[in-house]
């Protein structure tokens, strides 16, 4: 097993612990009763099982010279982390914390990996400038952030060029639409990226499904025009932008 995929087997560790293993009862009794809930220690110890049989295979298979108390020590490292920073996220929720929770438990499962490893900091750093930093990474960077706001910056000043249809009792959610419009953009440039062009048929059909009874029961020309403009704006823009892209990237 190499460096690298021990790192990966310890965040497949996390995930399943975190995510499939931990019944919604676990989560209800930590948010209510935070650091007094059983269920807390029941989950932290599930992380330490896992993350201890993941750096056990790792050692066996890698015929590492680490000491089998290093190993106990890492893995309970990891445990003890993720029961405090659940604890601090019992007292916070949200969706932010949520994201702050997870990024600091990685965070932990990346610095006892580089711990136990022959990777450097510098070596990570150097990665991350050739990929991140090379010219094709940062292109890829401005064309996914191109089609999210400037995208729906071009098509709304479009829009507000003609006449926007009133909503009834019946409409949607507020800025729904914003938000189906950057999701489909990014799903549309990732199709073309990878030279599915078939999966972009496949979008634009799928949306055309989904809005068909909406306009056929509004019975309103304008509504249509006005939706089938957006729709087209949006997917035209990020076809030219994608097709440019992969021209670009050879």
């Amino acid at each position: 097993m190499t460096d690298l995929s021990l790192l990966l087997c310890l965040l497949l560790a996390h995930v399943l612990a975190d995510f499939f293993f931990q019944p919604t009862a676990w989560v209800q009794a930590r948010a209510s009763q935070h650091w007094r809930a059983a269920a807390l220690y029941y989950h932290s110890l599930l992380h330490f099982g896992l993350t201890l049989a993941v750096l056990s295979l790792w050692h066996w298979l890698s015929w590492s010279s680490l000491s089998a108390w290093l190993l106990l020590g890492s893995a309970l490292l990891i445990a003890v982390s993720h029961c405090l920073i659940d604890v601090a996220k019992s007292y916070r929720p949200g969706f932010r914390y949520f994201l702050l929770d997870q990024l600091l438990h990685v965070l932990v499962i990346a610095l006892v990996w580089l711990a136990l490893t022959d990777t450097t900091l510098a070596q990570l750093l150097a990665l991350a400038h050739h990929h991140a930093l090379s010219p094709n990474g940062l292109l890829l960077v401005l064309a996914y952030l191109l089609v999210l706001k400037p995208a729906s910056v071009v098509i709304g000043f479009i829009l507000n060029q003609i006449a926007t249809p009133a909503t009834g009792a019946g409409s949607g959610l507020p800025a729904a639409g914003h938000w189906i419009g950057m999701m489909e953009r990014v799903l549309v440039l990732t199709l073309i990226l990878v030279g599915q062009y078939g999966g972009v048929g496949f979008v634009i059909a799928a949306k055309s499904v989904l809005r068909f009874s909406d306009l056929r029961n509004a019975n309103d020309r304008a509504l249509t025009e006005y939706i089938l403009l957006g729709s087209l704006l949006s997917l035209g823009l990020t076809l030219l932008l994608g097709i440019g892209v992969v021209q670009l990237l050879g």
